[in-house]
């Protein structure tokens, strides 16, 4: 067991967060009663943060989550080695962490919804008459 899950957990919220993107969780779990403003994630005041699972964040619109895109391979690496790339909320949301997943909903509580669509993830090659072939990737929420 990791014997600092809260610098484990906020090292990797991008990573979790693009994973939200790609899976839809378990409803199982109730959300904790009081959700952590994204805004105190970087505030410093991490001592007084709970980050055990389950916990839930919350987003406003507008808030931006910068991601952590890591390249590891023996045959190829990425140039650059941590290109930007920035996640923008386009709606105030809450996204719960727990061991069941990772769940978003627009209020604190109701997050066992099922989704109307799934979300999906792509990767592949892209070759298209008259562009240079591209990596493709493509990641999509489940819709609600």
């Amino acid at each position: 067991m990791n014997e600092h899950p809260r610098v484990a957990r906020l090292g990797s919220l991008g990573s979790v967060v693009v994973i939200l993107l790609a899976t839809a969780g378990c409803a199982g779990t109730p959300a904790p009663t009081t959700p952590i403003r994204f805004a105190d994630l970087g505030s410093g005041r991490l001592e007084s943060l709970d980050l055990r699972p389950p916990f839930v964040v919350e987003f406003q619109a507008g808030d931006r989550l910068p991601v952590d895109f890591d390249f590891t391979g023996e045959d190829f690496e990425l140039s650059p080695a941590h290109p930007p790339m920035t996640l923008i909320a386009k709606q105030h949301c809450f996204v719960r962490f727990s061991a069941e997943g990772i769940r978003a909903s627009l209020d604190p509580r109701n997050f066992g919804d099922k989704p109307k669509t799934p979300g999906t993830f792509r990767f592949g090659l892209k070759v298209l008459r008259g562009e240079p072939p591209k990596l493709d990737v493509a990641i999509a929420t489940p819709r609600r």
